[in-house]
């Protein structure tokens, strides 16, 4: 069996990631297992305590369970991974994933903080945190320059720290960028990396929440267009996608 852990921060595209490889008839990832209020199978969430106070005590022992297909409703497919995240338990980061170099780690980065900054803010406001469907207008975002500014930075740093913690590890990886997701030649990507065959049955149903252009999200747009300008970052202000 082919093993593999779908690692980047909230709001990245790793939900997007997620469900695009499980449309494979080969692939399965079961979701966000270490979330810490609950353990997320395939959106089947389990928040009972005893369970939680489980998993987090012994993380490599219930990392192994789950990727050996415990506790699933059908067929152990052929290539099975999770979904881990920045905030997930550190025994995963330092020393679960270095002393298990076949698991194969597929890093979601998105190039564009601010958008992924709005994009934090306008789903705690709206309580959604995926759609499949058109949910309408997303929430405004209020923020002043100074703090998008900040979270920003958070968010960069945090990922050029974890880009080189994976090119110190012995496991294959690769690296998928949010606005290139929708291309084509990513499915070929993933399929290559994975090692299965391609497939046309593969699509997400996770439609874009949030305002493609990005300074669209903002209720207060022209203070976070002229720090963002002034400081070199003005290519975040525009179109995300190229929709």
């Amino acid at each position: 069996m082919t093993r593999f852990l779908i690692v980047g921060q909230p709001r990245s595209g790793t939900t997007y990631v997620q469900t695009l490889l499980s449309s494979h008839p080969d692939i399965l990832c079961r979701g966000e297992m270490f979330d810490p209020y609950q353990i997320d199978d395939s959106g089947r969430k389990n928040k009972n305590l005893k369970a939680i106070w489980e998993r987090d005590a012994n993380p490599g022992t219930f990392l192994e369970r789950m990727l050996a297909g415990e506790g699933l409703s059908c067929a152990v497919p052929p290539v099975m991974g999770i979904k881990v995240l920045h905030h997930h338990n550190p025994s995963l980061m330092k020393e679960i994933i270095p002393a298990n170099p076949d698991l194969r780690l597929i890093h979601v980065l998105r190039a564009n903080k601010l958008a992924q900054f709005a994009s934090a803010r306008q789903v705690q406001l709206s309580g959604r945190w995926t759609a499949s469907s058109d949910t309408g207008e997303a929430p405004l975002v209020k923020a002043g320059p100074f703090w998008a500014a900040s979270e920003c930075n958070r968010l960069e740093n945090e990922d050029f720290l974890f880009s080189q913690w994976i090119s110190t590890l012995p496991n294959p990886s690769l690296t998928l960028e949010y606005s290139r997701m929708h291309r084509r030649d990513t499915l070929d990507q993933l399929t290559r990396f994975l090692g299965v065959g391609p497939s046309e049955q593969m699509a997400s149903p996770l439609r874009k929440q949030g305002q493609n252009n990005i300074l669209d999200r903002f209720a207060d747009p022209e203070p976070i267009a002229a720090h963002f300008r002034a400081t070199g970052r003005g290519a975040w202000l525009g179109l995300e996608l190229d929709l």
